[in-house]
């Protein structure tokens, strides 16, 4: 692939991914559909770079992305935003640990092509479990995306992206504005907590 359509394309999605984040911000189903074709383009970018956990990542995004459109469609666009409890997210955190150490053991087993394979794990298992709790719709989706953000801000820089890691720049401030927009609407709702 030339720089310049490697430019263009992380360009574009950078620009796919932004408008996705607001609207899933503003709960706008929409969202999802950009963020499905966002994630496509990562997936061909990352695999440009052997970045084959962000590649698998962001194929994982496509998925979340059909999913996320599906879900937030059943409701009518309606479903309530929800929180968990710390017991659920002692859980999480522990399979986010542990999803990093065994995506690293095993880039690392099978000599996968990469430098970075430990950051790339992390960010990996976070960013998947922050897209479940978006897809969700729970409330501390926000902290969960914001930990991967700062990660991936400096892992995107350290393997040329530098337009991916000005998107998790922004992903940071607009997860403060989501998590501000979305916790005004959970006190509106009468705060309902999920088991």
């Amino acid at each position: 692939m030339s720089p310049t359509t490697a430019l263009i394309l992380e360009w574009s999605a950078v620009a796919l991914n932004i408008l996705f984040t607001i609207l899933i911000a503003l709960e706008k189903r929409l969202g999802w559909l950009f963020g499905l074709v966002a994630a496509l383009i990562g997936v061909l970018l990352y695999v440009v770079q052997d970045a084959w956990l962000m590649a698998s990542l962001n194929a994982f995004y496509a998925g979340m992305g059909a999913y996320g459109w599906w879900t937030w469609g059943r409701a009518g666009g309606s479903a309530r935003i929800i929180s968990y409890g710390w017991r659920m997210h002692a859980m999480l955190i522990t399979i986010g640990a542990a999803g990093t150490g065994l995506l690293a053991w095993a880039m690392e087993h099978w000599q996968v092509p990469g430098e970075y394979h430990g950051m790339e794990a992390f960010i990996t298992a976070f960013a998947m479990l922050a897209t479940w709790l978006m897809s969700a719709k729970a409330i501390e989706n926000w902290f969960y995306w914001t930990v991967g953000d700062l990660l991936a801000v400096w892992y995107n820089h350290l393997i040329g992206y530098d337009g991916y890691a000005f998107l998790n720049v922004v992903y940071i401030v607009l997860a403060v504005a989501g998590f501000i927009r979305w916790r005004h609407q959970f006190k509106a709702q009468g705060q309902e907590q999920a088991q």
